[in-house]
């Protein structure tokens, strides 16, 4: 019981972790390629691009972890 809980718990710090790495790694690709130099509309309209991009790259990394977990439930594992 001590090791399922063990693994579910090593799990879950590796899923934490991994979306802190890719909230971090989105803010600075953000902050790195936002300017002030241009103009007020396109800043707005860049800013929303880097969002959706962001969003983009955080829906591919759970939808990773899901196909994961479906492959590991279909080969009898949790």
């Amino acid at each position: 019981m001590s090791n399922n809980l063990g693994d579910i718990l090593k799990t879950l710090v590796i899923n934490v972790l991994l979306g802190i790495t890719v909230f971090i790694i989105g803010f600075l690709v953000i902050v790195f390629l936002s300017d002030s130099d241009g103009k007020v509309e396109l800043s707005y309209y860049a800013a929303i691009a880097y969002a959706l991009l962001y969003l983009a790259s955080v829906i591919s990394v759970c939808t990773a972890i899901i196909v994961k977990k479906l492959g590991n439930s279909t080969n009898g594992e949790r």
